[in-house]
């Protein structure tokens, strides 16, 4: 049986800019205000393409599996944190929003897919300090995960004709709402902190994979319904010297996703 030879080349190039302002104005004799803007562009390409061998030696395209991938990212952001502290009672509170917009393009089939969307992150960190060392901590957040460039592209990738890897340009970003207590143990020249926490998050992006009855497969990430993420985590943190520092930390979580 006569075997086929192969190359696939994947050229990759990355352009990124970034302009922040930021302004502090402290208030008090702790408190202080923060705020600050904060834009980035993000352009990138994968230029994807698959050669076979003839017969004659000579190397040739398969149109099927070659293409160029654009990725085009621009996410700007207002924030702002008030923090402060009176007596044993310390502060921060803090709003951020983003504008994101995302364009992926498939250059030789003139696929566009624009994504564009607003959101508020909102979070409070609070802390009470208490005798011999102690303090309690709480605290939210909220957060974003947004999908990769290599998460978004629709071009076809394999390793061989029977398992192909795909992104998905419909993925949403997931979001999740976090939550967090935890106590700390401030030592000499040392602190141990344990906490638990709570996470919820909307849109999971995973990997599913899909295999057809003769047996070949597709992988493309999907957002689905929920995950709820419980766990303890324990660490700490000690300096023998000053210019020596060993951290470690251990933790344990259960996830259940939907």
């Amino acid at each position: 049986i006569p075997y086929l030879l192969q190359r696939a080349v994947n050229y990759e190039t990355e352009k990124q800019y970034l302009v922040q302002i930021d302004y502090i104005q402290p208030f008090g004799q702790n408190g202080k205000f923060e705020t600050g803007l904060r834009s980035s562009f993000r352009d990138m390409t994968n230029n994807y393409t698959v050669t076979q061998r003839d017969e004659d030696d000579k190397w040739f395209e398969l149109d099927g599996l070659t293409n160029n991938f654009v990725y085009n990212e621009n996410i700007h952001a207002l924030y702002a944190i008030v923090s402060n502290k009176i007596k044993k009672f310390s502060y921060q509170a803090g709003l951020r929003g983003e504008i994101t917009d995302v364009k992926t393009t498939l250059k030789q089939t003139n696929e566009i897919n624009p994504r564009r969307y607003t959101n508020l992150f909102p979070s409070v960190h609070i802390t009470y300090d208490l005798p011999k060392g102690h303090a309690l901590q709480l605290s939210y957040s909220k957060r974003v995960r947004r999908p990769q460039y290599n998460d978004l592209s629709p071009f076809m990738t394999y390793s061989d004709n029977r398992n192909y890897w795909s992104g998905n340009p419909d993925l949403n970003p997931e979001f999740t709402d976090a939550f967090e207590i935890g106590h700390i143990k401030y030592l000499d020249r040392a602190s141990i902190s344990s906490s638990l926490y709570y996470r919820y998050t909307k849109g999971k992006i995973m990997t599913v994979r899909r295999v057809d009855d003769e047996g070949n497969s597709v992988t493309i990430p999907e957002n689905l319904a929920t995950e709820n993420s419980f766990g303890a985590e324990l660490t700490g943190s000690y300096s023998p010297y000053p210019w020596w520092k060993l951290d470690g930390s251990f933790n344990f979580f259960r996830a259940i996703t939907d």
